[in-house]
């Protein structure tokens, strides 16, 4: 049976209800997109919120990333800039990136470090251009609905350390019930003292991997408490570091059932998370062949 609205005030009332329903639902299909671009050898990792502000984790072994996100990706500005570790394959965009965009908060190890010029150089385009800095420690950072956790750092470690990797700043991303975890380059000393101090923020929805897909770069116990659904690698097709290593993709594998990515194979990774937990996962290129080198060839 259908009735006919009679009059202004009805026909007002149908038209806000109707407004109202179209105004809820894009909200309902929000998600925060991580892109885990193909940088090669090296690690840079592209956070968009559900009102497209970004945050950048690391920028890759050389400018490209840094050169791309305008033109490419569409970022006008940064909310948030985090440098996992101080190794070229990771930071060494990151002065490019803060003289060319407008940035409004840097996390990473500021510590003035000896025979380290590209520290140098980051120090000084984040005194240039009088953005808000940060060293290790930890912190949440809201961005627009989406918490960036920094984990605490083991309170031994030394801010000029020879071992970089196990001075990783680790972060994990919260979205609603949604979670992923970016351990940088984290080895085994690191890892076991967040599993042993820190394990209730290890367990997420998806997973980076740290060291690029190195056996260094995980473990039974690292699995066991970070329970990924999802494994994201990122890694270059560079047989001198022969990595992603068939021992911890196989180990990915079993913890995820199947659910592993990677760059090498797959191109830019991007992660789409929900509010009520739920995820999915796209590739720039659809391939069925493994992620693992195995000594001779991809």
């Amino acid at each position: 049976m259908q009735t006919k609205m009679r009059g202004g005030l009805g026909a007002w009332l149908f038209l806000l209800a109707a407004l109202g329903t179209l105004g809820t639902s894009p909200s309902a299909a929000q998600f925060v997109r991580t892109q885990v671009v193909d940088v090669g050898q090296g690690d840079g990792i592209l956070v968009r919120t559900p009102n497209q502000h970004w945050v950048l984790i690391d920028a890759g072994p050389d400018r490209s990333l840094a050169d791309s996100l305008g033109p490419q990706f569409g970022v006008t500005r940064l909310a948030l800039v985090i440098v996992s570790h101080r190794h070229g394959d990771h930071y060494a965009g990151i002065e490019q990136v803060l003289r060319t965009l407008p940035v409004d908060r840097f996390v990473g190890n500021l510590a003035d470090c000896p025979n380290r010029t590209t520290d140098d150089g980051i120090r000084a385009a984040l005194n240039d251009r009088h953005i808000p800095a940060q060293s290790l420690g930890a912190d949440t950072i809201d961005v627009d609905g989406v918490r960036f956790i920094v984990l605490p750092p083991d309170p031994i470690d030394d801010a000029c350390p020879l071992d970089e990797n196990n001075n990783s700043v680790v972060v994990r991303m919260e979205y609603g019930s949604f979670s992923m975890l970016f351990p940088g380059d984290a080895d085994e000393e690191e890892r076991a003292w967040l599993v042993a101090n820190e394990r209730a923020l290890l367990d997420v929805s998806v997973l980076k991997a740290a060291h690029h897909g190195g056996n260094n770069g995980t473990s039974a116990d690292w699995l066991a408490a970070v329970t990924p659904q999802a494994v994201v690698i990122s890694a270059g097709v560079v047989p001198r570091y022969q990595h992603p290593m068939p021992e911890a993709v196989a180990a990915y594998k079993a913890a995820t059932g199947g659910r592993v990515y990677c760059t090498n194979r797959h191109g830019t990774i991007r992660v789409y998370g929900y509010q009520d937990g739920h995820f999915t996962i796209s590739k720039q290129r659809p391939t069925t062949k493994s992620c693992v080198y195995d000594g001779t060839h991809y």
